[in-house]
């Protein structure tokens, strides 16, 4: 195990650079680094339902049931097709029900601190509530300032492990 660590360092070494490749990306074009993910998630999607329904396809001459198969596959084509083709519309969508659903998880956390009975269990969730509240309105109301600032939260992290990758590299290749 450790000679095979030893002799793929460069995994993580190219690992790393991927990472710190992305993260300067999401960082200096955070709008469109999103927008290429989506997208790409989306054929993905697309590339799973088609081979969904060649699965469908061989359940029906076999005999075995594929209905749910079927549903199945082609909600993952449609949903795929949507995130492919109309990629700003399905971002901002996204965000609002992910705004929306911040807001019922910090309205939860608000009431659930009403019937809590130590000082400093309420006290966290006041924060918690509060904070997922306000991030919640946020999404809500400016939906695409609020994806850039998550994508570049992400860029950093992304530059952070890049450089842990490549350090980590770096040291077991020195270990030969």
């Amino acid at each position: 195990m450790t000679s095979k660590l030893n002799s793929n360092w460069w995994v993580l070494a190219f690992n790393g650079v991927i990472a710190l490749l992305f993260g300067l990306m999401a960082i200096f074009s955070p709008l469109e680094t999103l927008k290429v993910i989506i997208m790409y998630f989306g054929i993905v999607m697309l590339i799973v339902g088609i081979a969904m329904i060649i699965g469908v396809y061989t359940n029906m001459k076999s005999g075995v049931q594929y209905g749910n198969d079927l549903i199945s596959s082609v909600i993952t084509i449609g949903i795929g097709a949507v995130l492919a083709f109309f990629t700003q519309e399905s971002i901002q969508i996204f965000i609002i029900v992910f705004g929306v659903w911040a807001i019922i998880l910090g309205i939860g956390q608000l009431v659930v601190m009403s019937s809590v009975q130590s000082s400093g269990n309420k006290k966290m969730l006041l924060i918690n509530g509060l904070i997922t509240l306000v991030f919640g309105v946020l999404l809500f109301f400016n939906p695409f300032a609020s994806a850039s600032i998550v994508v570049v939260l992400t860029g950093i992290l992304a530059i952070i492990i890049g450089i842990i990758l490549i350090v980590l590299a770096i040291k077991i290749k020195n270990l030969l």
